[in-house]
């Protein structure tokens, strides 16, 4: 796996009302937060927090949380764990839609995990298919619900890793 083929998921406004105001508060997710309501302003770069296996390549002693991989397919959806060396398969979910997503959180939740790694899967020839668009809708309404715990969600290629997957097992 790549790791520089992550990439964070794109845009998303959130408004959060925290209790006993009556001001909203804006939050644009993207590249940095940005609290536009508030006089103060809050910058938090992505690009300063790498996913946890790049940051566990570069720091030996980082104990940092665990990393939930999804694959999303057409009816099940496979889940695996990992702390950044090995994968270990946690389980497959039959379900859609919101009930997904909480399940995925509430998963998340009892294993510690601290940032999702969602594949996008592409054609042979490298460009997005049908798939790609439902697994990006998917994954940006998980990114919000992931933001609200200070989550990360990460969008990784998947074009090839069957294949090299299979020449892993081969070579065992």
């Amino acid at each position: 796996m790549a790791l520089q083929s992550l990439q964070p998921i794109s845009p998303i406004s959130l408004t959060l009302l925290p209790k006993g105001s009556t001001a909203p508060i804006l939050f644009q997710l993207s590249s940095s937060i940005r609290c536009s309501s508030v006089r103060t302003t809050l910058t938090v770069s992505l690009d300063d927090i790498p996913p946890n296996a790049l940051r566990r390549k570069c720091d030996r002693n980082w104990r940092g949380g665990f990393s939930l991989g999804v694959d999303l397919g057409m009816s099940r959806t496979g889940l695996a764990l990992s702390k950044g060396f090995s994968v270990r398969p946690l389980t497959v979910l039959e379900l859609r839609g919101q009930k997904l997503e909480l399940r995925l959180i509430d998963i998340a939740e009892k294993q510690e995990v601290d940032e999702f790694i969602v594949g996008l899967p592409k054609s042979s020839d490298g460009k997005e298919t049908p798939q790609s668009n439902k697994v990006r809708s998917v994954a940006g309404r998980l990114a919000v619900r992931a933001a609200e715990r200070g989550w990360r969600v990460y969008l990784q290629d998947e074009h090839g890793t069957s294949t090299e997957a299979m020449d892993c097992m081969i070579n065992m």
